[in-house]
C-alpha cells in the first residue's frame, strides 16, 4: 500500500482495485483515501451496497459527507424527503443534519463517499469485524452500530423513515 500523504506537491493514484474491500454486512466499502493520507482533512471510499443495505436515520456532529453515485440507484432520505439518487448523481450532505441511505432497489448500488474531515472512515474496519460476528439486518447488528457510530461523533436518531 502506498503511504504516500496527498499534498501539493506528491501526486497520488490509488487503484479501487488495490484497496481490500470491507464487509458491511450487505455490502463493501474500499478505502481510498484516509486521515494518514489527507492529513486528517479527508477521506475518500469507494462502496458497493447490496440490496436491503439501509442506515439508520442519523447526523454527523462535526463531518460534512459526500456521495457521487457511480452505477445504480442510492436512496438517500435528507431535508425531511426520500432521493433517489441515479449513476452520476452528486449530493452534499452537511453535518448536523439527521439523514440515512440505502439502496432499496433490486441491483447493487456503486458509488463513492467522502467526508471532511477525516475520521468517520475508521467506522468501517470496525464494520468489517461486526459483520463476520454478527448477521447483518438484526437488531444486535444494528444496536452494535449505534454504538460504533456514537464514538465517531455520529448520533442515530432513529430508524429510517418510512417511505410514502
Amino acid at each position: 500500500m502506498n503511504t504516500v500523504t496527498v499534498s501539493a506537491t506528491h501526486p497520488l493514484i490509488v487503484r479501487t482495485q488495490d484497496v481490500a474491500g470491507l464487509s458491511q454486512g450487505l455490502g463493501e466499502m474500499r478505502i481510498l483515501i484516509d486521515g494518514a493520507k489527507s492529513q486528517n482533512e479527508w477521506w475518500l471510499g469507494h462502496s458497493e451496497e447490496f440490496p436491503g443495505f439501509m442506515t439508520p436515520l442519523h447526523f454527523h456532529h462535526n463531518m460534512d459527507e459526500y456521495v457521487y453515485v457511480l452505477d445504480g440507484v442510492l436512496t438517500v432520505f435528507t431535508g425531511g424527503r426520500w432521493h433517489d439518487l441515479s449513476s452520476g448523481t452528486f449530493a452534499f450532505l452537511p453535518k448536523r443534519i439527521p439523514h440515512a441511505q440505502g439502496n432499496t432497489s433490486s441491483s447493487p448500488v456503486r458509488f463513492l463517499g467522502a467526508g471532511t474531515p477525516a475520521g468517520f472512515e475508521r467506522l468501517f474496519p470496525e464494520l468489517d469485524q461486526l459483520a463476520k460476528r454478527v448477521p447483518a439486518n438484526t437488531p444486535e447488528f444494528g444496536k452494535e452500530v449505534a454504538k460504533l457510530l456514537s464514538q465517531l461523533e455520529t448520533t442515530v436518531v432513529g430508524p429510517p423513515p418510512r417511505r410514502q
